[in-house]
């Protein structure tokens, strides 16, 4: 976690923008772009899946409004008595006084915080859960479908199960955190649930560690292969 002074947050903001590539997620009361952060913001746009807008409820001014209505993947939020200011992507988290507006940029003496997904893993997702429930205040799960977001955040990679498994369990003959022991779960594995060519080595004797398991397998295999621990 970082401490954050007025212009640091003006440029953790423009970072956090620029390596954006999956989601974005803008909790602001109020916006009032100058046309630097405007153009930032239509760049990190364009190249991301998903984008959610939370703003104060009737604070949304008719042009910004329109121009962000202009982009197809994202989805605003009027949110009445809104006060907080977040700004998140799938690595980045920024909590801060303040707002997207020129005013608060230039004028005003604020103060926030950075988290790092991969070291503040706890505070990441429990700000994002704070977030769903801002949304489930007013808005249905249906139409918010903010649970996709949150899901996204978890790690369901074939590596991430190894250690997980690797933490909490024995498997006789096989050392911990031991190459025997990758190789004896993703045997396993393979005997469990369907895996594509290109998710495993070349020689296919084992699972690649990078491969995306997806919510439904790794819970599987996850339930499965603790029944094989000593």
């Amino acid at each position: 976690m970082k401490i954050l002074g007025t212009t640091e947050i003006s440029s953790e903001i423009e970072n956090l923008l620029d390596r954006t590539e999956k989601f974005l997620v803008l909790v602001t009361p109020y916006l009032k772009l100058n046309q630097k952060l405007k153009a930032r913001l239509a760049d990190a746009f364009r190249s991301v899946e998903q984008v959610y807008i939370l703003h104060r409820e009737n604070e949304l001014n008719t042009l910004e409004e329109k121009w962000l209505q202009s982009f197809d993947n994202i989805k605003i939020f009027p949110i009445k008595n809104l006060h907080s200011k977040i700004y998140v992507n799938e690595a980045v988290m920024l909590i801060a006084s303040m707002d997207l507006h020129e005013h608060s940029q230039i004028n005003n003496h604020e103060i926030g915080i950075k988290l790092n997904y991969a070291e503040n893993k706890k505070e990441y997702t429990d700000t994002l859960n704070e977030i769903r429930i801002m949304l489930e205040s007013q808005y249905s799960k249906s139409y918010h479908q903010f649970d996709d977001i949150v899901e996204r955040t978890e790690r369901y990679s074939m590596n991430h199960l190894f250690w997980t498994l690797n933490k909490n369990h024995n498997f006789r003959n096989h050392n911990k955190g031991s190459q025997g022991l990758y190789e004896y779960i993703s045997d396993q594995s393979r005997t469990l649930v369907p895996f594509n060519d290109n998710e495993l080595y070349e020689d296919k004797t084992a699972v690649l560690r990078a491969a995306e398991l997806g919510k439904k397998r790794y819970q599987l295999l996850e339930k499965e292969l603790k029944k094989l621990s000593n």
